[in-house]
């Protein structure tokens, strides 16, 4: 049996009011555009790689954020095989006995709605989960999404290879799991798909504010409460440290629980707000190296940045296009 690494993308609907959503519903909330995958030998080495366009045929239009994200077009996919015709594709070009992996639970969730809703019927490989195995070897009490495992892995980004495509996505996710010792253990983790819903953009809980600096300069970003005795947390110097578009981190210090890892998550809401959602949990060595490492890196890509650009790139568009990390699952 061989491992075979995938990753996919997916459109949605321009609206959840729009026509083609109200006929399909909640039967097809996100539509497959793009299956990347690669093979794995023995030894964990790229043997093979497979990156399959497919057409959409209900959210025929690319939303504006997928196709900013993805590269991927209506131009691009019109020739494409539709999901049928790529699913054929694929199984053939996985062979008998093959081992699917993915980084997280999303992509197995979409591809099952999808294989529902055009009616395929073939068996399909199983799944395997390398995003929890990874927690488990490193000891994290949190999932941590692909990009955060490469730079904790130190595996660098190839400028060439952007993310958000399936086949680079697919890539980056082997090179992190080659690194994992005894990936065998990545059998103890099989998967199971999840069942979608409607995303509510109001679900996560927070309190609005009109602007990004109004949220960063609120009593809740600068006076974080420790969650155990409710005192008010130092932070250190140095100031939030930006995660990833819509994530923020720092370390705070509790006088009586000592150091603890605050999050802050932001979400674009309807009529222009930003809402946000703190979040503290104890500190670990790892956890504050990797922020300090972070802030560094931070400050190194600013200024190169700066080198060829007048000022840096608007955090607040970057909340309202950022991607959400977090599906709408059924729980």
């Amino acid at each position: 049996m061989g491992y075979i690494v995938i990753d996919l993308e997916w459109n949605q609907p321009l609206s959840y009011d729009s026509h083609v959503y109200r006929t399909v519903g909640d039967r097809l909330i996100f539509e497959m555009i793009q299956i990347g995958a690669v093979k794995l030998d023995e030894h964990l080495k790229v043997t093979d790689s497979l990156s399959l366009p497919i057409r959409p045929q209900h959210y025929i239009r690319i939303h504006p954020r997928i196709k900013r994200m993805t590269k991927l077009t209506e131009e691009v996919l019109s020739e494409a095989p539709d999901f049928m015709e790529a699913m054929r594709q694929f199984t053939d070009w996985c062979g008998p006995d093959a081992m699917l992996l993915t980084w997280g639970c999303d992509d197995i969730s979409v591809w099952q709605q999808n294989i529902d809703f055009f009616g395929w019927k073939e068996p399909m490989p199983p799944f395997y989960d390398i995003q929890p195995f990874f927690s488990a070897v490193h000891q994290c009490k949190d999932r941590k999404g692909l990009k955060t495992a490469m730079e904790m892995m130190e595996i660098e980004e190839d400028e060439s290879l952007h993310f958000h495509n399936a086949l680079y996505d697919a890539y980056y996710t082997a090179l992190v799991f080659a690194k994992l010792p005894e990936p065998d253990g990545v059998l103890r983790y099989p998967q199971q798909p999840k069942q979608l819903i409607h995303p509510r953009a109001d679900r996560m809980k927070g309190e609005s504010f009109d602007t990004l600096q109004a949220a960063l300069e609120s009593e809740a970003a600068v006076h974080p409460r420790c969650p155990t005795c409710g005192k008010h947390l130092q932070m250190e110097e140095g100031g939030w440290v930006h995660q990833s578009a819509d994530r923020y981190i720092g370390i705070g210090r509790c006088p009586h629980h000592g150091e603890l890892l605050v999050r802050l998550r932001f979400r674009a809401m309807p009529g222009g707000k930003i809402k946000m959602a703190p979040n503290c949990v104890k500190a670990t060595k790892e956890n504050i190296a990797y922020v300090h490492t972070k802030r560094l890196q931070i400050a190194r890509k600013e200024a190169a940045w700066l080198e060829s650009h007048e000022t840096l790139p608007d955090p607040e568009e970057a909340i309202r296009q950022a991607d959400r990390a977090s599906m709408p699952f059924d729980e």
